[in-house]
């Protein structure tokens, strides 16, 4: 009988002489070849990764947020104290002047001088007295009645006299004008 000789498939000849061996797969082909497990695998590393590039990221912005906030605070009370510190020069000026010496006008004029560089300074910050006058409407926004009172002079429901001013910024009362309200005109029992 006739015995082939049997070459293994690996060094079978091609027909321009050479021998086909089985090549070695690609990178892609490995990852076209891994497993969907294998696949998955990368993907949720890198979606964790990604993850934490976030979440830093948002950790550095919180923390540049804060300092920014603090900042600005900072600089909003310089604005502040600082036209204030020409009031405290003026109180020092008049604490400084001999009492025997200074008459009962000069103090009150000195206080009154104080008390206009203080509004200035308010009003430079957009801060502006709540004074109602006598007749003027109750306004419970602006205004806080701590009294009510019989007039014959003025309407119920409308202010007799303000005990303290308020203060507002823009559209924010700071503080309400203390005011005394007419509850109408004094009856027969009074």
């Amino acid at each position: 009988m006739y015995e082939e000789e049997s070459t293994p498939e690996s060094e079978v000849e091609s027909p321009n002489g050479s021998t086909d061996q089985p090549c070695a797969p690609s990178e892609s082909e490995k990852a076209s070849e891994s497993s969907p497990e294998e696949s998955l695998r990368a993907e949720l590393a890198e979606a964790v990764e990604a993850r934490q590039r976030a979440l830093a990221d948002f950790q550095n912005f919180q923390r540049r947020s804060l300092e920014n906030e603090k900042r600005a605070t900072a600089s909003g009370r310089m604005d502040v104290i600082r036209p204030l510190l020409g009031v405290l020069d003026q109180v020092d000026l008049a604490l400084s002047q001999d009492p025997n010496a200074v008459s009962v006008e000069a103090i009150f004029s000195g206080v009154q001088l104080v008390r206009d560089e203080m509004c200035r300074v308010l009003d430079g910050h957009g801060v502006v007295a709540i004074d109602p006058e006598p007749g003027a409407d109750f306004d419970a926004h602006r205004h806080q009645a701590v009294v009510h009172e019989p007039s014959e002079d003025v309407a119920e429901g409308c202010v007799i006299r303000r005990l303290q001013i308020g203060w507002v910024q823009g559209d924010i009362v700071l503080r309400p004008a203390v005011v005394a309200v007419s509850s109408g005109a004094p009856s027969e029992s009074d």
